[in-house]
């Protein structure tokens, strides 16, 4: 019986890898990876105070903004963008026969809305979970729960 290939992409806001598993008792191999620091417009960067706004009779109202939140989203939805295209390309050299998925959550929903075609279609499973720092040889531990590895 022919192994199970599945491709597993690991991500955060910053960081993108992308590994293959080749059957049960395989562990998990390196394969490819991105940062966001290859792309200049991934790497949202706004002033480090937060805005204000004036308004109302006299300009009596202010109201505060939080600058901060609204980088990350945009900087995490463009990285987001170019881990999925990685991902088609990947998916295309590799050949797998499932893809799992593991992020931090904010990004783990970003990735699930961006995902299309053959990806989209093997979507094995997913975990929210930030592991883009855990050893690959560590990795097949936190998968147990979604497929054996």
């Amino acid at each position: 019986m022919k192994p199970v290939r599945t491709l597993v992409l690991i991500a955060d806001d910053q960081t993108a890898r992308f590994l293959i598993n080749e059957g049960i008792g395989k562990g998990l191999r390196e394969v490819a990876g991105l940062s966001a620091a290859q792309f200049l417009d991934a790497q949202v960067e706004f002033d480090d105070r937060p805005g204000r706004q004036t308004g109302g009779p006299g300009n009596m109202a202010r109201h505060g903004f939080d600058a901060g939140d609204k980088a990350d989203e945009a900087g995490r939805s463009r990285f987001a963008g170019y881990v999925t295209e990685e991902l088609d390309r990947e998916w295309k050299r590799v050949k797998p026969d499932r893809l799992i998925l593991a992020a931090a959550p904010k990004m783990l929903g970003e990735l699930r809305s961006r995902l299309n075609g053959a990806p989209a279609a093997a979507l094995h499973g997913d975990l929210a979970k930030d592991l883009v720092k855990v050893a690959a040889r560590d990795l097949p531990d936190h998968f147990a729960d979604i497929q054996p590895m």
